[in-house]
């Protein structure tokens, strides 16, 4: 295991003690095999929990490592720089994990982040609904509550991992008489429980990790309750800031990673031929990631001051969804029709790796709040435009 980090730790040191470690570390190729990729992504979560390399900006009392976001942002570029996967349980780290942190109880917090952090635990995000998924707010999953507990009844959908999650982060209608906003509460729920059926939806990349979740008259404790009975909007617009600023930062890295081995694959099968088609191609992306490099430096000076949820979380993701689906459509464009036949190559590219990418991209514009609902909340709170 790695001596604990100092909090003083400078950034050169922290990258130069991370680069040494995955350069000896065993990184694990990440299988196409869904359930496969499932149990490897989690066991190098493990890996990097027992190295001390999650939870690097969480507080020492959440079980983290108590530095800053920017060692995290460092990290997150090592990881990316050598070739190593992400940990699977990124919606716990990035997502809700932070909310449990600052709105639980001690008990949710001790009981909770440990398991969330090491990955024994994987979490999902049950928000979205069939008929609410940018009016987040018009949720109709009702939690009733019966002594002390909640009977929790509805339907979630396009919720990431929860066949192979152990807790959901749940967001219920617990008061019909109030503004929707108003009446909304979040439940923490143990996916073993009594009621709750999973069933995964096929992705247009071939992935099965979307899934449809049914509860049906699901007893949930009281202590299970984050923050107070309907307050559970406020709580989830802190996890949706947290996803879109940690998301930003983290594909920001991944992108441009991406790019330069694109990149090089380009110059290597080009050798000293011209190749004005994909000069301009990576010109175009490149431009891109400069707009979203810039962007991240603002995201990162926000996670640091520690401001909370802002409407500029939805500019980094109304941005990142843009720069992204740039980036992984020039490269894919260069394949041509090769894309679609597997094992092809074109300039050096392989076509699955790259039409992957490009078919996940188009996702972006959809998961995390749709580039619609960004816009609109730009308008309105940046912008102080009116209501449509």
């Amino acid at each position: 295991m790695q001596p604990p980090s100092a909090p003083t730790e400078s950034l050169d040191a922290f990258r130069t003690r991370a680069r040494a470690w995955l350069a000896a570390a065993d990184i694990p190729e990440v299988p196409r095999d869904i359930d496969s990729r499932f149990a490897t992504l989690r066991q190098w979560q493990k890996t990097l929990f027992e190295a001390g390399w999650v939870g690097i900006a969480w507080s020492k009392q959440a079980g983290g490592q108590g530095l800053s976001h920017l060692h995290h942002l460092v990290f997150v570029g090592e990881l990316a720089r050598a070739g190593a996967p992400q940990p699977i349980g990124l919606i716990g780290l990035e997502v809700v994990g932070p909310s449990i942190d600052r709105y639980g109880t001690d008990w949710q917090r001790h009981e909770l982040l440990p398991r969330l952090l090491s990955g024994d635990d994987i979490w999902c995000q049950g928000f979205s609904e069939p008929n609410a998924g940018s009016d987040l707010a018009s949720l109709r999953t009702r939690a009733v509550a019966d002594g002390d507990e909640f009977l929790v009844s509805g339907q979630k959908i396009w919720t990431s991992w929860a066949h192979l999650s152990h807790w959901c982060a749940l967001l219920v209608r617990t008061d019909t008489s109030v503004r929707k906003q108003a009446g909304i509460s979040y439940l923490l729920v143990d996916m073993t429980s009594p009621g709750i059926t999973t069933r995964p939806i096929t992705q247009m990349t071939g992935d099965r990790e979307f899934c449809e979740v049914f509860f049906d008259d699901v007893r949930v404790p009281r202590a299970n309750l984050l923050g107070g009975v309907n307050e559970g909007w406020a709580i989830a617009t802190h996890t949706l800031g947290s996803e879109r600023a940690g998301a930003t930062l983290r594909r920001r890295v991944e992108c441009e990673v991406a790019l330069d081995e694109a990149l090089d694959h380009l110059r290597a099968a080009r050798g000293s031929s011209s190749d004005d088609r994909a000069t301009a191609a990576v010109g175009r992306a490149h431009v891109a990631m400069r707009v979203l490099d810039a962007q991240t430096r603002q995201t990162t000076a926000r996670l640091v001051a520690d401001t909370g949820p802002t409407p500029m979380d939805s500019v980094d993701k109304l941005l990142l969804t843009d720069v992204e689906q740039i980036v992984f459509a020039e490269i894919a464009a260069l394949l041509g029709p090769l894309r679609a036949v597997p094992g092809a190559r074109a300039r050096g590219l392989l076509s699955q790796r790259w039409a992957y990418e490009h078919l996940y991209s188009r996702a972006a514009s959809i998961y995390g709040g749709s580039s619609q609902i960004q816009r609109t909340i730009i308008a309105e709170r940046l912008m102080g435009l009116p209501r449509g």
